[in-house]
């Protein structure tokens, strides 16, 4: 999984340097968007979540590089539209950290809810 976060945070870092940079209007608040990510999280990001964990958990490289630029997007989606996090912060190592505590939080909650259905 370390693998699968670590390549999403190199596309948002290349999606980030393609973009205009606005100055972040307060100081960054990690716990704040990763919740604000997780409450926006609707059922369709779920499930382009569970694609990727599906292709890594089979060793599908093609299907974990596909999926891996639909959570990005994801992601960025999120905390730009949803979140108020500004472009200059995307490669910022504070919102990369967020970003990965999101997707652990993620995970969990879908490995559950996959566990859940076993009982």
């Amino acid at each position: 999984m370390r693998h699968v976060s670590g390549l999403i945070l190199s596309v948002l870092f290349v999606a980030s340097s393609t973009g205009h940079a606005f100055a972040a209007s307060s100081p960054f608040d990690q716990e704040k968007v990763v919740q604000c990510m997780l409450d926006h999280t609707t059922a369709d990001d779920e499930t382009v979540f569970k694609n990727l964990l599906v292709a890594a958990l089979n060793d599908d490289t093609g299907g974990v590089k596909s999926n891996i630029v639909q959570v990005s997007s994801l992601l960025m989606n999120l905390a730009l539209t949803k979140c108020e996090v500004a472009m200059s912060m995307i490669a910022d190592p504070q919102f990369q950290a967020a970003a990965a505590t999101y997707g652990q939080h993620l995970g969990e909650k879908l490995m559950k809810k996959a566990f859940d259905k076993l009982n």
